[in-house]
């Protein structure tokens, strides 16, 4: 019963790090998912084209950017979950466009297609489309409401486009999204489009809106087809303008830009209990993890596999180093290994002299042999003494009575103590 509640209890807890290590991290996976688009702001960089992303705790000076890049949404489901302040819901981007951001700078919209239900079945099919009415619900609220899309078949579309004289680009789209051509209002001009439909309008009210009918030109998974990623590069420094130098922004969230430019004090910054999430982001997702599967190895380590802690009165703490020598000593005595004992004794000491005399490789019966030699060339007598003292001991050790092992090893030590062996 008590396994079974601990592996009950280690199960938790690793589930709860596999949560901490997956769950977690997802943040930033829609942005690198083939509706995202950190390929864009890569490619444009690559480029020589300047990228700034939005950040919800840096605030940017509308002269610090050229033209603002504005994905709509991918999904109304996302739009009741909004908290105020917060520029993601679930890691996907502000659902709806604060109407003075279109007063700020020339603003690139971007409407959506596909639901967030692609991503998760890795399917573009008919039931993955966002309804029309959700897109017009977008258009609504940036003042475009006269404004009709449609879409083509279950095919791609290619077509050749023209944004700079003599600079044609290829481009394909799956089920392309449009703008019909019939239904635009006075104040909107097509800058490029297919046979059946325009795809990118200049619409010129009391601000100036461009917006593209079809997300898949400029997401990741877009710019991998045909010559989209070459029309990207041409379309964002047409709309931007010819000898404009200052950063494009992506925009992913809902903060408005500054009239002015920060001061060199620093940025603002705005807090939130949401920002406690981002303790728990990746990678930091798995440090925690790692820090808590060590937490449960060492909890079943002590709490389990060496069981409880020992009383402070025990009398083990009591035995003493002396107290084991002196029991092994005994337990060897009264085993009649007294005799053996000594001849290792004897032997090894000899070794470590010889040792401290000649070097490592000296710790043999060759190495005591010319030590012996080398203390005979000052004392003859006192080197025959010793040799003798240690050959008995060695070789006689185990059969000598008590008496006779004491008396021999006491003259050893006498003769080793007051031999001046020198230095090498």
């Amino acid at each position: 019963m008590r396994k079974a509640g601990l592996i009950a209890f280690l199960g938790l807890l690793l589930g709860l790090a596999a949560w901490a290590l997956f769950a977690l991290s997802r943040d930033g996976d829609y942005d690198r998912s083939p509706l995202g688009y950190k390929g864009l702001q890569l490619w444009l960089q690559a480029k020589g084209i300047a990228v700034i992303r939005s950040d919800a705790h840096v605030t940017r000076a509308r002269s610090e950017v050229s033209l603002r890049i504005q994905p709509l949404p991918t999904s109304q489901r996302d739009a009741t979950k909004t908290q105020p302040g917060d520029g993601k819901t679930s890691g996907r981007l502000e659902p709806w466009i604060y109407g003075a951001k279109l007063y700020e700078r020339p603003t690139l919209i971007i409407l959506p297609k596909w639901r967030d239900s692609v991503l998760n079945d890795g399917l573009a099919q008919e039931s993955g489309l966002l309804p029309f009415a959700d897109l017009y619900r977008d258009l609504a609220r940036i003042y475009l409401r006269d404004l009709h899309l449609k879409r083509l078949g279950p095919e791609f579309e290619e077509a050749q486009l023209t944004l700079v004289p003599n600079q044609t680009e290829k481009v394909a789209l799956y089920r392309a999204q449009l703008f019909d051509r019939s239904a635009l209002p006075s104040h909107c001009t097509e800058l490029a489009g297919m046979q059946s439909g325009a795809l990118l309008l200049r619409c010129q009210n009391s601000v100036t809106i461009y917006l593209l009918s079809d997300p898949d030109l400029l997401n990741n998974h877009g710019l991998a087809l045909a010559s989209n990623a070459a029309f990207a590069v041409s379309m964002i420094r047409n709309l931007r303008g010819a000898g404009e130098t200052r950063p494009i922004y992506l925009d992913t969230n809902g903060q408005l830009l500054d009239s002015e430019k920060p001061t060199s004090e620093g940025r603002t910054y705005q807090r939130s209990a949401t920002d406690l999430k981002r303790f728990f982001a990746y990678p930091l997702s798995v440090v925690w993890g790692t820090v808590l599967v060590i937490a449960v190895i060492c909890f079943w380590r002590g709490a389990y596999r060496f069981g409880p802690p020992l009383d402070e009165r025990s009398p083990n703490i009591e035995l003493s180093k002396t107290a084991a020598i002196e029991a092994t000593a005994r337990l060897l005595r009264l085993s009649g290994n007294d005799g053996r004992m000594t001849a290792q004794f004897v032997q090894h000491l000899l070794a470590d002299k010889a040792i401290l005399l000649f070097g490592h490789g000296a710790g043999n019966q060759t190495g005591v042999e010319r030590m012996f030699q080398r203390l005979a060339h000052r004392d003859q007598a006192l080197a025959d003494a010793l040799q003798s003292a240690a050959q008995a001991l060695i070789e006689r050790g185990h059969v000598m009575t008590r008496s006779d092992l004491h008396r021999n090893l006491e003259t050893f030590r006498k003769l080793i103590g007051s031999t001046d062996l020198g230095s090498r």
